[in-house]
């Protein structure tokens, strides 16, 4: 890891000041030969880690960092099911059988969250008290109406949706105009649900190796050599769940997917009549821009807000400035309250806005692009992945995408594209 990806150092996270469960991984210790080598200690990598190790596979999980350190270990903490595009829009695009099929599995996502918190203890604050979609305008609120009746048309439950005044009232601000709950959402301390994704693994045998960077893997006879500063691992198959910190280890993730910058402030712990001002339900909150604002309250009584960061990455604390306008923004009775934390994390997004898995060669799966879905997806797509290669089975079996993500502009075309899309996204929420 550089200097200017280690945002830890500069900015520690509130997650890493308050998580309950221990890092318990260990550096590789020389050279080891194992059945699947997972690259990335992650939700992706620890949970197909669980589900290989519980069929009885020898898996040895790497990590340059330690579980959590990317941005399993930075994101807000919100619980949500569902892909980006809509129901509606999966079956325009993918058929009413394959698109309805991934909206299915769209639906189930979180399950996979509190199933592992429930079978492994997991310490993480999980507060099952929902998921609220506001809207920021009319055309954000006819996109969230359109959500809301295609899944409660095909039987999903816990929707709701909510008007001005009601929705005031559970946010406790007056800053938009109508928006649904989902009360299957939820929020938790992410790096505390890593670190206890990596203790349930390790319980069933898998080894988890921390401070272990793959500096390069390549096929070798009938299986894979993965090299790293620590030793040589050996394997026949090799899972690469980096998402946005794949950098050039990958290609194939790298073309696909455009890394962004995600800010994140949590405020000093509030005074009790402020607290209860805000989100007296303790709901996750994200809203309908598209470069969106999302939100909850800690259990120790903080609110964290964030939104989209700088393109590199924050530097220096005014870069976290816009942060702090946008929550002043729906909430004025913050102003005045101090910052305790500032950081940030890397968000990888597809072209599609669809999480892609892919092999492109025998024996190497892929998965990113989780699209700031990542707490519920990217658990449910780990699972899948490690089940469907302990079956012996194929991308093809899979019910989500399961090809390369469309290729995108190499940089610094990308960083331009990122730039510019930002730019007009921020226009258009404006007005659509």
């Amino acid at each position: 890891m550089t200097a200017a990806d280690d945002c830890i150092t500069r900015f520690p996270t509130l997650w890493s000041a308050t998580a309950r469960e221990a890092d318990l991984s260990t550096p590789l210790a020389g050279d080891a030969v194992c059945d699947v080598a997972v690259i990335g200690a992650g939700y992706t990598g620890l949970t197909a880690a669980i589900a290989l190790a519980r069929a009885g596979r020898d898996v040895r999980v790497l990590d340059a960092g330690y579980p959590g350190w990317g941005g399993s270990g930075r994101n807000s903490g919100a619980v949500i099911r569902g892909f980006k595009s809509s129901r509606s829009a999966l079956v325009k695009t993918f058929g009413k059988a394959r698109g309805g099929a991934m909206a299915a599995f769209g639906d189930t996502v979180t399950d996979a969250v509190y199933d592992h918190v429930s079978e492994f203890g997991i310490a993480c604050d999980l507060m099952r008290t929902g998921w609220i979609l506001p809207a920021h305008n009319a055309a954000g609120l006819r996109r969230t109406e359109e959500r809301q009746r295609t899944w409660s048309a095909d039987g999903i439950g816990g929707l709701e949706m909510l008007d001005r005044a009601g929705l005031a009232r559970r946010l406790g601000s007056q800053h938009y105009i109508g928006g649904m709950i989902d009360h299957a959402g939820a929020s938790l301390n992410p790096l505390g649900y890593a670190r206890g994704l990596a203790r349930g693994a390790l319980s069933l045998g898998a080894a988890v190796h921390g401070g272990t960077p793959v500096t390069a893997y390549r096929e070798e006879g009938a299986g894979w050599r993965l090299d790293t500063p620590r030793g040589v691992v050996r394997a026949r198959c090799v899972i690469v769940a980096t998402n946005a910190y794949t950098g050039t280890l990958t290609p194939s993730v790298a073309r696909s997917g455009v890394t962004i910058h995600t800010n994140i402030v949590a405020t000093d712990v509030l005074s009790p009549e402020v607290a209860r001002s805000i989100l007296p339900g303790e709901e996750a909150v994200s809203d309908s821009r598209r470069v969106l604002y999302y939100w909850h309250k800690t259990p120790e009584g903080r609110v964290l807000f964030g939104t989209r960061g700088t393109l590199g990455g924050p530097l220096r604390e005014r870069d976290f400035a816009h942060v702090q306008r946008a929550m002043l923004s729906v909430y004025p009775q913050l102003e005045g309250v101090g910052i305790g934390f500032r950081w940030s994390g890397r968000v990888c997004m597809t072209r599609d806005f669809l999480p892609h898995v892919d092999r492109p060669a025998e024996g190497l799966w892929t998965a990113h692009g989780y699209c700031g879905r990542g707490v519920a997806m990217a658990t449910a797509y780990g699972r899948l992945i490690g089940e469907t290669i302990a079956a012996g089975g194929s991308p093809a079996d899979l019910p989500v995408p399961n090809d390369p993500a469309p290729a995108l502009p190499r940089r610094p075309l990308k960083d331009i594209g990122i730039t510019a899309m930002t730019q007009l996204y921020r226009a258009l929420d404006l007005v659509t």
